[in-house]
């Protein structure tokens, strides 16, 4: 697992630039002085991508094009903005958007692959990694200002793609490809929304990522089996809808189970009983619900499964530290408590919870006190801790 990252990483090596004039690079950031000085176009440290047709200089296919994906909207080199947000989106969005960053993180080894071959995704991908950027910075800083407009650049870009995407689909078919780009494109840009908390667009964003997802399931059921693109895809358009569920009582709640791979085994079994736990919570409203008193039982042995499973998968992950390790289990028991305390308060008919349900608290605030690495989990701790706050209440 990665170790916890800074905000702002100094680049490594020289820039493609410079070491093409042979010439030793300054590495300031985003772009080098000796070609800013020179009005040479710094293409940045990041990753230098090629969109379009190569052409190869070595080896026996030398000054044959070579069929790199294609993509017509972006210039053949990123400028240096655009290599800066690649970087900044690889080192650090990508981090933040998996439940467990490491080599095989999908929101780096899936969606950069496909912003490679796909402007919309691109589109997307940058919009987010320069709102993500521009919130490190103060209010009036013009750094700030400069990458929120990018960002609404292509944010905008972005959602002319996907919609431009969605009419060929419906028009002309689609491949799976296709379908992949646009669903992928539009959990992004969920994730856009999030960050400005004013914005409401995240639940059009999010019932739209249901629609494609849908549309794909049953209109290319027999082009072939679901491959790890869609399962990972598939999941986290689930994994949002069911966080999104706890505050919202429409359709985007509705109870959902999904097939379960490797790939996306971190915390799905959790997440699978908060939804179907939110889903009972919701019919509870109903006339005519008629209470499942073993329902409680059932849900506490799940959450005991669940604890077990992360557990033993924690000993299987590759992590680069062990304390890294240790904070994984910490969480996992994190997750177990603020499972106990959600389903109690949703199920339990008998008596008053507030001793049990204080006392489960106490442990999630004693599990996070052992949490040594909390930078690289931050993220996954939002839900236990909105729940362990609410069992806060009326305490000095």
């Amino acid at each position: 697992m990665s170790t916890p990252r800074r905000a702002s990483i100094s680049p490594d090596k020289d820039c493609p630039k410079c070491r093409t004039r042979r010439i030793k690079c300054d590495r300031s950031v985003p772009a080098c002085r000796k070609c800013t000085t020179r009005g040479f176009p710094c293409p940045g440290y990041g990753l230098i991508l090629r969109w379009g047709q190569g052409v190869a200089s070595r080896g026996r296919l030398a000054g044959r094009q070579l069929p790199l994906p294609c993509s017509p909207t972006i210039a053949h080199y990123p400028d240096a903005v655009t290599s800066e947000l690649m970087y900044h989106y690889h080192q650090i969005v990508s981090a933040k958007l998996a439940w467990v960053d490491g080599p095989t993180n999908p929101w780096r080894q899936v969606i950069i692959p496909l912003a490679g071959s796909s402007s919309t995704v691109l589109h997307a991908m940058l919009a987010l990694s320069s709102e993500d950027l521009a919130a490190r910075y103060p209010n009036d800083h013009p750094r700030r200002q400069q990458l929120q407009v990018v960002s609404v650049c292509r944010r905008d870009q972005a959602l002319a793609s996907v919609a431009q995407l969605l009419r060929h689909m419906r028009q002309e078919g689609s491949s799976s490809n296709q379908a992949q780009c646009a669903l992928a494109a539009t959990l992004i840009l969920y994730n856009v929304e999030l960050l400005g908390a004013a914005s409401a667009k995240w639940r059009m964003h999010l019932e739209a990522a249901r629609v494609i997802r849908r549309w794909k399931e049953h209109t290319l059921m027999d082009a072939g089996g679901t491959d790890e693109i869609d399962a990972f895809l598939v999941y986290e358009q689930y994994y949002a809808s069911v966080f999104a569920s706890l505050t919202t009582f429409d359709a985007l709640g509705e109870y959902e189970a999904i097939p379960l791979t490797d790939s996306n085994a971190i915390f799905s079994d959790f997440v699978d009983i908060i939804s179907r736990t939110t889903h009972v919570e919701r019919l509870q409203s109903s006339d005519d619900y008629g209470m499942d008193f073993s329902l409680l039982d059932t849900m506490i042995g799940d959450l005991e499964a669940a604890k077990a499973r992360m557990l033993e998968f924690s000993l299987i992950l590759c992590w680069q530290t062990d304390q890294a390790c240790l904070s994984f289990q910490h969480l996992v028991w994190i997750f177990y408590y603020a499972g106990l305390i959600y389903v109690h308060h949703v199920l339990a008919r008998n008596g008053s919870l507030d001793m049990i349900c204080q006392s489960w608290r106490d442990s999630i605030f004693i599990h996070l006190a052992l949490l040594v690495d909390k930078h690289s989990f931050a993220h996954d701790l939002v839900w236990p801790l909105f729940i362990a706050g609410t069992e806060c209440r009326g305490c000095p």
